[in-house]
């Protein structure tokens, strides 16, 4: 897909905006949310450090925080939070092994069924909360914490969503432009009608604010355009040579923005990610935020990824001549976002993050 003239340029837009003024509020001022956190068996040790920061963070009442994995992993009768409550993965419609099936009748991979498992669970998260739920859902990886006070519901009821990483990562520099092709942005624009991003910041940032009247105009927009169910939809349109062929995040937010802009709000949030392979040693979630306490930083993640370096050499939004260079050595990296500013460089211990 090659992107429109009008919408090759961006200069760095501007951080100050609706839900960075909102420090100042708590509780019953700012409504309720729900949060769901999907949970892999690698990410149980740091995700107790995960919920945690959501509770002691959100300026947001939360009504509930559903858990979405395998097990929950056991905790200490002092530590349970009644509004913390696990949902069973394997009960999930569609499941896993429905979307390998699927993958394999479309030819396909069928391994990268958990990773668009996760993605999709994101995507119908209404279905599986109670039908009461507030109409705003946080969405939060496993292995990402929030160290600072946040709204991400503003007073009246916009979305305060995450510009997240730039669609194609140009390091140390605040002036992005949208890459002349993207997968991610390839498959949302094959998945809904009319879909196009609306400036060069991606919304993947590990977190995602969702609107109950915004998903479901999107899911119904892309079952109307397929005449399929929505999950099939996403998979048959997610390109069958990337491991990572669509993007759940990029779809949301740029839909939202184009769509319902009256509805959302965005943000920077400055933070850093450790990214590395899956494996025995390297970093742990709960080492990260430790290593940020003394700083400024809004929220860190510890990111472990089965197949990191072939991971690394089918990102797109890298570019070539940095994919060559994470990949000759694929060591674990810590990257940084201020204010839409991308740097990066090695994660070794002791890791210090100021």
């Amino acid at each position: 897909m090659r992107l429109p003239q009008d919408s090759a340029l961006l200069t760095h837009p501007a951080s100050g905006v609706a839900g960075e003024g909102l420090v100042g509020y708590r509780g019953g001022e700012l409504p309720p949310i729900s949060v769901v956190i999907l949970a892999a068996e690698k990410d149980m040790s740091g995700l107790d450090v995960c919920v945690r920061g959501v509770l002691a963070h959100s300026l947001n009442p939360v009504v509930l925080v559903q858990i979405v994995a395998q097990r929950l992993p056991p905790r200490s009768h002092d530590d349970v939070d009644s509004r913390v409550v696990w949902f069973d993965e394997r009960h999930c419609t569609p499941s896993s092994r429905d979307m390998r099936q699927y993958l394999r009748g479309l030819g396909r991979d069928p391994s990268t069924a958990s990773w668009y498992f996760q993605q999709l669970a994101k995507l119908q998260c209404f279905d599986i909360l109670p039908a009461d739920a507030p109409d705003h859902v946080l969405v939060v990886d496993a292995d990402f914490v929030f160290l600072r006070d946040m709204a991400f519901v503003d007073g009246q009821g916009g979305s305060v969503l995450p510009y997240g990483y730039p669609l194609s990562w140009r390091l140390n520099t605040r002036v992005h432009r949208l890459p002349d092709q993207h997968t991610a942005l390839e498959a949302a624009g094959r998945l809904v009608p009319g879909w196009l991003p609306v400036d060069a910041y991606s919304g993947m940032q590990h977190h995602m604010v969702f609107d109950r009247t915004i998903l479901g105009e999107l899911v119904q927009r892309a079952q109307d355009a397929h005449g399929e169910p929505f999950w099939q939809a996403f998979l048959r349109t997610a390109d069958p040579h990337k491991w990572t062929g669509a993007s759940e995040y990029v779809l949301y937010r740029h839909f939202a923005a184009r769509f319902f802009p009256e509805r959302v709000r965005h943000r920077h949030v400055d933070a850093v990610d450790v990214i590395q392979a899956e494996g025995h040693g390297g970093f742990v979630l709960p080492e990260v935020v430790a290593a940020a306490r003394n700083s400024s930083l809004r929220a860190v993640g510890c990111h472990r990824f089965l197949h990191y370096a072939q991971r690394l050499a089918t990102m797109d939004y890298i570019p070539v001549d940095l994919r060559h260079t994470v990949c000759a050595e694929p060591v674990s990296l810590q990257l940084r976002l201020h204010g839409g500013l991308l740097t990066m460089e090695k994660a070794v211990p002791p890791l210090t993050l100021i």
